[in-house]
């Protein structure tokens, strides 16, 4: 507000020194025109004016009874102009033509002062009104710039909001552009992810499954090795019996002689058969030569020797197909 109040003062001060600088050469133009019309003046009336002289001093010759001369009178009579008192026709005709002459001029110089009367007064209105305008110049410069500032101010005012509204629009199409590029690599990094995570899921279901799968192994495996422990164990117990009705045969064969027993003979005779149906028993069923010791799985069959185990793939008793086979140590 400040600059503003000394930029006023100074528009005033400029304002004022125009209107002083204007009024001092409306005044020139002023003298400078009189001056003119002062010299249009005498160019016009100059040789009238040198013709209304001798006339005048007719006037003044007639009024006291004798001629003065003219200047061509006052030239050839030596500047005397007394050689004749009265005047002769010829004179007379030529007092009277000059005089109508003067008349005649002396109206033209009247119209002629009319004229510049009116010029002149044509010229000092105009530099009356030009002089109030350069009176009231300063006010309605004052004004001008006044309107001119508040008009500056408003245009102002218009720019900087138009510039606002343009920077707005401006950030709001740069934001939406951010926002725009942000958002589709957003979308691209999430695609990946989710493909990444669907791999994963994946990865992790099969990997759910193959343990799935091992447990199931690993059941089954513990099932089998409790089920070959089992066999095991039996197995060790019908050997130990059999070795135990070996033992019992020998001893019954030693014990007997050429007497007669005195236990029964039939007993015997059955022991004996049921001895031979276990050694058949323990025979290998696919040579039937060597001693059965190779367990088939699943059927836990003890159905085939050492050396015919890599050729069967089937137990030889139950035709049931091999998975594995276990040695039994008998």
């Amino acid at each position: 507000m400040g600059r503003r109040r000394c930029k006023g003062r100074n528009l005033s001060a400029s304002a004022n020194a125009l209107a002083q600088r204007r009024s001092t050469m409306d005044s020139r133009r002023l003298l400078s025109r009189l001056v003119l019309v002062l010299v249009l003046v005498l160019v016009v009336l100059g040789p009238s004016g040198l013709q209304i002289w001798p006339f005048k001093a007719q006037l003044y010759s007639e009024n006291l009874g004798f001629s003065l001369g003219s200047s061509q009178d006052l030239m050839e009579n030596n500047a005397c102009g007394f050689n004749q008192f009265y005047f002769n026709s010829q004179q007379q005709q030529q007092q009277l033509q000059q005089q109508q002459f003067s008349q005649i001029q002396h109206q033209q110089l009247q119209i002629l002062n009319q004229k510049n009367n009116q010029n002149l007064m044509n010229f000092c209105t105009s530099h009356n009104t030009n002089s109030t305008q350069s009176i009231l110049f300063p006010q309605n410069l004052a004004c001008q710039f006044e309107k001119q500032r508040l008009e500056i101010d408003q245009f102002i005012s218009l720019q900087n909001e138009r510039l606002r509204l343009a920077l707005q629009k401006q950030r709001k199409q740069q934001v939406a552009l951010i926002l725009r590029t942000y958002e589709s690599k957003t979308q691209f990094l999430l695609k990946q992810k989710d493909e990444e995570i669907a791999k994963a899921t994946n990865r992790s279901k099969e990997l759910e499954d193959f343990l799935k799968r091992i447990e199931m192994e690993n059941q089954t495996w513990q099932r089998i090795a409790k089920e070959n422990e089992t066999i095991v164990l039996s197995l060790n117990n019908t050997i130990q019996q059999l070795k135990e009705n070996d033992a019992c045969l020998l001893s019954t064969k030693g014990s007997v002689g050429d007497a007669e027993s005195c236990c029964d003979v039939q007993p015997m005779e059955d022991n004996v058969q049921v001895s031979q149906q276990q050694r058949r028993k323990m025979m290998c069923k696919s040579c039937n030569s060597s001693k059965a010791c190779m367990v088939f799985l699943p059927c836990r069959h003890l159905s085939s020797c050492k050396d015919c185990d890599p050729f069967l793939h089937s137990c030889p008793v139950c035709n049931t197909v091999k998975k594995a086979s276990i040695e039994a140590l008998i």
